[in-house]
């Protein structure tokens, strides 16, 4: 009995240990989560710079920027909510999905005041609902990553 009980206290010792090093590496838990909106922003200017080359040097029209949209958002939904769940370590669908929403949140926000109007329209509820279903499913990944 008392073995086992001094592996156990030996286990939690080293998992507190390992928790406080991971929290340190990551600088906290704002830091961790403002890293993760950092990522999905980056990954967003990225895909639009490329779509926008695109669009500049070939015969692409501008058709499909409602498509790229959509897919630039659940991309960087996906990388939000991994990097937030992966920082929390638990409760993965919770943390993605409100990576999503407030990922779409700050989009929203710089979006309306690029262009002088605060109107929400379907295609924005539509952006809402693929960022909180990737902001989902990546923090579902990022709980479970090994």
């Amino acid at each position: 009995m008392r073995k086992e009980k001094g592996k156990k206290e030996k286990r939690e010792k080293k998992e507190n240990h390992s928790r406080r090093n991971r929290e340190r590496q990551t600088g906290g838990t704002a830091l961790c989560l403002l890293r993760g909106m950092g990522i999905a922003f980056a990954i967003t200017c990225i895909i639009f710079i490329g779509f926008g080359m695109i669009l500049t040097y070939t015969a692409a029209s501008e058709e499909s920027l409602p498509l790229v949209s959509l897919i630039c958002t659940a991309l960087s939904a996906v990388a939000a909510g991994y990097d937030w769940a992966a920082c929390k370590r638990k409760r993965g669908l919770l943390w993605g999905a409100l990576a999503g929403l407030v990922y779409t949140a700050l989009l929203y926000a710089i979006t309306s005041l690029a262009a002088d109007s605060f109107v929400l329209h379907a295609s924005g509820l539509m952006t809402l609902a693929v960022a909180l279903a990737a902001g989902g499913i990546g923090g579902i990944l990022g709980v479970n990553r090994r």
